[in-house]
């Protein structure tokens, strides 16, 4: 008999749930991928396979996948259909949600075939997300694209829905000629559930609630405070457009690493994770200075800020620590309104790490089940 990860890991199963009530969470992985160079893409593909396969068993509730493209950072994930395909058949219960499509890339009537098929092999278990892309150099798949790309994004995603049910959409043929085209093979799931890629602006949060979409959304710069006041506005949204308030999504992604102390928790994210911070503090200086003026910070200063956004970071905007630390995060969480969090765990951590984490993330997730 072949052993599973987790009875070579060492981890035992939960015997029991809690007998408290608590407040209704999901919990489910994004892949986003580290750019180690030590680690093979094949072996990134087999951490992947094995965490999805610890979802599907242990009551998670989706895998969220990404597409990038162009860059070594992320390019594992150039088509996220083609990986769910082939993660669907060695799990019977996960859901695959895409963390987005940049639909603007694509032709609406491909990305519903290509999904029509993973939902069919999948028995139903297919959600997508959606977004409108931002690195240029993707937009040689549509160059035409890019200047309008918000635009293009927010009227294809009623196009995808469309053929998903399977009406009739007229595209523009050769020559211009329309063309009435119904996607075949026709999907399992009648309705598609969509969510929006959305970050820090406060209209996109009113937009998806109003057009009632799912929300799958990132701290990014904010806190859990600030992420609670635009779920608000996402759910006033929902209600002016007579849609119920509470039946829409929040997805919120959160860097993921619980061990049995935060000391040994420190010390495996303390260098990716600054890694992470550093480049992103990096862009908005650049991007600040660029469009303000001003003088660029110096090392020190660049240092002692990257010191400051880890701590509050590690402490505050992340599921970081011990499972009680952990717990602090989600109800946090769950307070300001988010219903499904997507555990980031592929950021850099050493995998035999995130292995030895799972038993602990088990731990906590079985808490709120």
């Amino acid at each position: 008999m072949t052993a599973t990860i987790e009875e070579l890991l060492g981890i035992q199963p939960v015997l029991a749930k809690p007998s408290r009530n608590k407040a209704a969470v999901t919990f489910s992985f994004l892949f986003f991928s580290d750019v180690r160079k030590d680690i093979a893409d094949a072996e990134k593909y087999a951490f992947m396979r094995d965490i999805t396969l610890f979802a599907d068993r242990e009551g998670f509730e989706a895998v969220y996948i990404p597409e990038r493209h162009f860059h070594e950072f992320g390019s594992i994930y150039a088509n996220s259909a083609i990986i769910a395909a082939n993660l669907i058949p060695q799990t019977s219960r996960i859901r695959f949600r895409t963390a987005g499509i940049s639909l603007p890339l694509h032709h609406p009537a491909e990305v519903v075939e290509w999904w029509a098929m993973n939902d069919i092999l999948s028995g139903g278990r297919v959600d997508l997300g959606f977004g409108s892309g931002w690195n240029k150099p993707d937009f040689i798949l549509a160059p035409e694209h890019y200047e309008k790309r918000r635009e293009i994004c927010s009227a294809n995603i009623p196009v995808v829905q469309k053929l998903w049910r399977g009406e009739t959409v007229v595209f523009a043929g050769p020559g211009g000629e329309p063309t009435p085209i119904t996607v075949h093979p026709r999907p399992l799931q009648k309705e598609l559930s969509v969510w929006l890629l959305v970050t820090q602006n406060e209209e996109g949060f009113i937009h998806a609630g109003k057009q009632g979409y799912n929300i799958f959304t990132m701290l990014y710069g904010n806190n859990l405070e600030a992420m609670g006041k635009k779920i608000t506005l996402y759910r006033q949204a929902r209600a002016s457009a007579g849609l119920d308030p509470k039946a829409g999504v929040v997805t919120l992604m959160l860097h993921t690493l619980l061990l049995q102390d935060s000391a040994a928790v420190q010390a495996a994210v303390e260098q990716p994770f600054k890694q992470y911070i550093k480049s992103s503090l990096d862009a908005h200086v650049q991007a600040a200075v660029a469009e303000k003026g001003g003088v660029e910070l110096n090392d020190a200063e660049k240092a002692k800020m990257l010191e400051y956004a880890y701590q509050r970071y590690f402490k505050t905007c992340a599921i970081f620590g011990t499972v009680d630390d952990g717990r602090q995060i989600v109800d946090q969480a769950i307070a300001v309104g988010v219903d499904d969090i997507a555990c980031l765990v592929d950021f850099g951590v050493d995998y035999p790490i995130v292995h030895e984490s799972l038993s602990y993330l088990r731990k906590l997730v079985a808490y709120y089940l």
